[in-house]
């Protein structure tokens, strides 16, 4: 066994953590090299160094979107205007929100891997509070976990040796990546290394980096075969549940999740906009009591419809209801946008999981609060054969028999044929409008296109108040067929 070895640096880390402490750990290593890890409440906010190349604005040129000669420009846009630098990257809209937080977590989680690996000293921890435009919100754990996967080799049990889980053992607390809930899944009762090779699908150099990643994180045993037998059946170790639902307890659930400003339903519950998602729920509440809903598919004629905004609004609105399990899944493999909205990292997601060979496909699904999700994991060359692959039929299938709702984010019809294969994995569509901006042409298309048995409705969106209580001047919007049409209203700064 490998397990992580004390660390005093690990140590302060773990007691800021437990005891939910704020203000900046100064930690000095040789050389002069200083790094200021800021904290608030336990939780990792942000990261500083005098290292080079570690800085955030090092981070952001490593995407390649943006260009050296911008960051400067917006580096002394941060200091005239005495904002954030991160805050003045999203205002000149070099970057989305959800990458800018993404290179901020990197950045964190990369020197604190760097003060463990070259032993610094702790200077001082000082008191204090202070605010960032995107914290890192990193946990305890979580950091723990990244440096295991850093400093981890690999682990191979013996041919008379088996791994399980430990009895006390949480699991909850990590953001496993997929192999790694491949792998865990499998070890609720002891399993031979021969045995996971064939339940995970995983080659045996992967499979044998995470078993040592586990093993350095303490979360598993290595048992003797006749140890192994003498354990009882009904031993299912931390992942024993009522449900069926065995990932329930390993599903990540997203920490630091920037939620976009028009994501109203799930950040201001009273507003007009979330009261018009609520009702929307219950109008397709009503329409499930005659034939049963699962699996909506919601789209739009054109693209910028705000099909998404409706889509995640929608989904965390039923999220709402309790004891209701519901995921949203992107399916929009050209333009994705849902990591945007939940600003999260686009994969792991669909593409990841159906090239993936015989990974579970809750392997791929994260969670905000009570919301999972599985974003579409990046932009596909082949959408409409993605889109066609029996893998995600039978994907689809097996959510509806784990989620009560299931969300489809769909392309848009026009002038792509993917939706269609979308909403024929459905039950219901609910088409999405956008008043002075979707084209008369696109959504004759789309409804000449679409199949009107599933069509449950049209959702009107950037609607005036007096729009979204009438039925006045709804011009080519009454495609209506006698069925539930709702609207919502995104204007101004919820506008999509």
């Amino acid at each position: 066994m490998n397990r992580l070895a004390t660390n005093s640096i690990i140590d302060e880390l773990r007691r800021l953590h437990d005891h939910g402490q704020s203000g900046v750990l100064s930690l000095m290593g040789a050389g002069g090299e200083r790094i200021e890890i800021f904290f608030r409440e336990g939780f990792v906010e942000a990261a500083s160094s005098n290292l080079d190349k570690r800085r955030l604005g090092d981070y952001l040129l490593q995407t390649g979107v943006v260009q050296p000669a911008e960051l400067n420009v917006t580096q002394t846009q941060s200091q005239r205007d005495r904002i954030l630098f991160g805050e003045a990257v999203v205002r000149r809209k070099l970057l989305p929100q959800a990458e800018v937080a993404a290179s901020v977590r990197r950045q964190a989680l990369e020197l604190l891997e760097y003060v463990v690996k070259n032993s610094f000293d702790v200077v001082s921890f000082t008191n204090s509070l202070r605010s960032f435009y995107l914290p890192a919100h990193i946990s305890f754990p979580h950091i723990l976990l990244e440096i295991c996967r850093a400093t981890a080799s690999t682990l191979e049990p013996g041919p008379d040796s088996c791994v399980v889980l430990t009895e006390d053992a949480d699991l909850s607390v990590f953001p496993w990546d997929p192999m790694e809930l491949s792998v865990l899944a499998e070890l609720k009762v002891p399993a031979s290394f021969a045995r996971l090779l064939s339940s995970t699908g995983l080659q045996a150099a992967k499979l044998k980096r995470v078993l040592a990643v586990l093993d350095r994180l303490g979360v598993i045993d290595l048992l003797k075969v006749s140890e192994a037998s003498m354990l009882a059946p009904s031993q299912d170790g931390a992942l024993t549940t009522a449900s069926e639902f065995v990932f329930e307890h390993l599903i990540p659930v997203v920490t630091n999740a920037v939620l976009d400003e028009k994501l109203a339903v799930a950040r201001t519950h009273f507003s007009f906009t979330s009261e018009q998602f609520k009702s929307l729920k219950v109008q397709i509440g009503q329409a499930s009591a005659a034939v049963p809903l699962k699996v909506l598919t919601v789209s739009s004629p054109d693209p910028q419809d705000g099909k998404s905004f409706v889509s995640a609004n929608l989904a965390f609105s039923f999220a709402m209801d309790p004891g209701r399990r519901v995921i949203i899944v992107d399916c929009d493999l050209r333009k994705p946008s849902l990591q945007n909205y939940l600003g999260v990292s686009s994969d792991p997601g669909l593409l990841q999981y159906v090239t993936d060979g015989s990974t579970n496909p809750y392997c791929y699904v994260r969670r905000i609060e009570n919301l999972y999700f599985l974003t579409a994991g990046g932009v596909a060359t082949n959408p409409i054969e993605v889109l066609s692959m029996n893998k995600v039929r039978q994907l689809i299938e097996r959510l509806k028999r784990d989620f009560d709702t299931v969300i489809l984010d769909s392309p848009p019809y026009s002038p792509i044929a993917d939706a269609r294969i979308v909403t024929a994995l459905s039950d219901g569509l609910l088409i999405v409008l956008r008043r002075g901006k979707t084209s008369y042409s696109s959504t004759d298309l789309a409804f000449k296109s679409i199949d009107r048995n599933k069509l449950l409705g049209v959702v009107f969106n950037d609607v005036q108040p007096i729009l979204a209580n009438s039925d006045a001047n709804l011009g080519y919007y009454s495609y209506d067929t006698k069925k539930q049409i709702s609207s919502t209203r995104s204007k101004n700064y919820l506008e999509p």
